[in-house]
């Protein structure tokens, strides 16, 4: 039979049939080889069936290991779809899961290091479970992250998985003799690719604690002592991890967020680079670039091309090639599982909340739909105005957010603020920006960052950065009341070696950020201080000295 016609099942028996001595598996203690793997899923198959009906949910403990492996290839193999349970999760939120999914049996670590069936634990038994899904050919069920409202369980069909594994395999280059790196936490989307485009093909697939996996050096090491060839990790993992010539990669693959043409650079000098999305309501990866060549991405990083059985269209949001990302096909989930039964998706195809941009037949990530921001009366794509920044050589990421000029006020947002990994000086970006922008997208306020804080579900933390900067706005008043107003304009417009030879409006003030400007020189004892004052000062040592003559 031909390899494109093999299911997932197919497809790892015929790699335990053909590489019998080959190593499948390590972990952190040990190595087992394909022979002994296929043993290991053949046992828990036959455990499963005699427990379980066809079709019903099984649970995996979400423990790094063997036995999670195990448990989900002997799933896939018995029809029984299953669902990763996260001990550290809450037990309300696990509780609903077993109910939700009508689990009664739950997958562990067994005695011979293997998996086993064991009851639920009685913590998450809230009540009586209720009846498997109906729906043909589920693969699995997982949760969305949340971050746009309450999670959300997704019902994915195996066959569309198959051809989704099927084309990882081949554009990667896997087989035996690579080393794939399991990187997602099993609660996450991500480990399905990571795990079945390695097992499928014969190669190796390294499963190691997740203090092993700290983005930085602690990764950098992981990935050199355990010669990987292929990682898939997220922006801020690549971001912070440096690439070395003692690592021993072949395929580095960007998922999970924006990719920046730093990161493309970076580790294009070590392995072929790719950049990979894919949605949770679909079948975890729908777009996958070649390598990529950082020459060609000085202006943005594609998407990439379909995989798998799916399709998309672009629904107009603003412009004729700007619009909503719309996928269509087989890869798209069977629907969401509700307290009232599935809620199948619809066949004209699931809305991703992405706007993306067609650029030289290549799609492009603009922004998420809810993340467009209206500032002054003008409606915004702040990732449209991040994309810009990254496009200089010396910034490594960016985030641009709504909020306001005064950060200890609450007011309502009045000014873009840009927070920036990287070299460049704010005053360059802004002469940069405004030479590329229209005047209403550049950012009033710059402010360097060493890095970006991360939420668990590797995306960038935005409030974090808003609590930093109100924190670095409330902090003490400096001494003299020149240094004061420097103080505040620095604060404002992000230019931290703002001077008191510098012009307000030249270090990037406007008539927005000068009246809070004022209203702070008032706070601080300029009573009579306007607008006016800010206008007529040629530099800001003027400014004060205006001022300090006046001060009641």
């Amino acid at each position: 039979m031909d390899i494109q016609e093999l299911s997932i099942s197919g497809s790892i028996d015929r790699a335990v049939r053909d590489f019998p001595d080959d190593d499948a598996l390590t972990t952190a203690g040990a190595t087992v080889s394909y022979a002994r793997l296929g043993e290991l899923v053949d046992a828990f198959v036959r455990e499963l069936t005699n427990r379980t009906e066809r079709g019903e949910f099984v649970g995996i403990d979400a423990r790094r290991g063997l036995a999670a492996i195990v448990a989900m290839l002997g799933s896939f193999k018995a029809a029984r779809p299953f669902i990763f349970i996260d001990e550290r999760d809450s037990v309300a939120s696990n509780s609903d899961k077993v109910r939700l999914l009508g689990i009664r049996a739950f997958a562990r670590a067994g005695a011979d290091g293997g998996a086993e069936l064991a009851e639920v634990p009685e913590r998450w038994r809230s009540g009586p479970v209720v009846a498997p899904p109906q729906v043909d050919d589920l693969a699995y069920a997982i949760y969305t992250s949340g971050s746009t409202g309450t999670p959300k369980c997704v019902l994915v069909r195996q066959a569309p998985l198959t051809a989704v594994i099927r084309d990882h395999v081949e554009r990667l280059g896997l087989g035996p003799g690579c080393s794939t790196l399991q990187f997602a936490r099993l609660t996450f989307d991500g480990c399905i690719t990571e795990i079945l485009w390695t097992l499928t093909a014969g190669a190796r697939l390294v499963v190691l604690p997740e203090e092993q996996l700290a983005p930085g050096a602690v990764l950098r090491g992981t990935l050199e002592r355990h010669r990987i060839t292929h990682v898939k990790t997220t922006p801020f993992a690549l971001t912070v991890t440096e690439p070395t010539a003692a690592m021993s990669l072949e395929h580095v693959i960007n998922g999970g967020g924006a990719c920046r043409p730093a990161v493309v650079a970076a580790w294009s000098a070590v392995a072929s680079f790719h950049n990979a999305y894919g949605l949770t309501e679909t079948t975890v990866c729908n777009l996958l670039t070649g390598p990529l060549d950082p020459a060609h991405c000085t202006a943005g990083v594609p998407l990439g091309e379909l995989v798998g059985d799916c399709s998309y269209e672009i629904r107009p949001t603003g412009g004729p090639a700007r619009g909503e990302l719309v996928i269509i096909g087989d890869s798209v989930a069977a629907g969401y599982l509700t307290e009232h039964g599935v809620q199948p998706f619809t066949p004209a195809g699931h809305p991703t909340g992405d706007v993306v941009e067609l650029r030289d037949g290549q799609l492009y990530f603009v922004e998420r739909l809810d993340r467009q921001v209206k500032v002054r009366g003008y409606r915004i794509d702040p990732g449209e105005v991040e994309n810009a920044i990254c496009r200089m050589t010396s910034v490594r990421d960016a985030v641009v957010l709504a909020e306001a000029h005064d950060a200890t006020a609450g007011a309502a947002a009045d000014a873009l603020v840009c927070y920036y990994q990287g070299d460049l000086d704010p005053r360059a970006m802004r002469e940069h920006l405004e030479g590329i922008l229209d005047p209403y997208k550049v950012p009033s306020v710059f402010r360097q960052v060493d890095a970006l804080p991360y939420t668990p579900n590797g995306k960038v933390d935005r409030d974090a950065l808003r609590v930093r900067r109100a924190a670095d706005a409330a902090a003490g008043a400096a001494a003299s009341p020149a240094e004061q107003v420097l103080g505040l304009v620095r604060t404002l417009t992000g230019v931290d070696d703002a001077q008191l030879d510098d012009n307000f409006f030249d270090v990037g003030g406007d008539s927005a950020s000068a009246v809070v400007l004022v209203t702070k020189l008032k706070q601080l004892g300029w009573v009579d201080a306007g607008v006016r004052d800010v206008l007529r000062a040629d530099d800001l040592r003027e400014l004060a000295d205006a001022l300090e003559t006046r001060r009641g």
